[in-house]
């Protein structure tokens, strides 16, 4: 097999996924390609953090953070307070709709892992993603 296969696999399975989730995110007025819905849900599976925290658990860059972070704080869905300790960092925490919100983006995702392993077995997905990783790796090793 051609290695540049690996590298259109991977790019329309990306292309597949967005296709699924965008509609449904969509719906609920969230922002697919920003990374919207992977904030609400890592902040419901690991309630208030700092941005620099959430940042590093979505896989993204602080600035794409703020500007995300300002959106979803003027639609209510979160909002940001100071820790006593620090003058600088604020705590990102979910407001009651941004919760709602959030239990909605996590059935999505799991309507989608469900869809992704429809019919492979627990082997091939341990396999899957030993292999997965192993391209991840070779990625970040190239210090981008």
């Amino acid at each position: 097999m051609e290695k540049n296969k690996v590298r259109e696999t991977l790019m329309a399975l990306e292309y597949l996924r967005k296709k699924f989730l965008q509609p449904r995110f969509l719906s609920l007025g969230l922002t697919l390609g920003q990374g919207q819905p992977r904030i609400l849900r890592t902040l419901k599976a690991n309630g208030s953090m700092t941005q620099r925290e959430l940042a590093d658990l979505c896989h993204l860059d602080v600035t794409t953070m703020s500007r995300t972070l300002d959106r979803l704080e003027e639609n209510g869905l979160i909002y940001r307070s100071r820790p006593p300790q620090s003058r600088r960092a604020y705590l990102i925490r979910l407001t009651q709709e941004g919760e709602e919100k959030a239990e909605k983006v996590i059935e999505y995702f799991q309507e989608l892992d469900d869809v992704l392993c429809c019919g492979l077995s627990q082997d091939d997905l341990n396999r899957l993603y030993g292999d997965l990783s192993r391209l991840l790796d070779n990625l970040k090793a190239q210090d981008l």
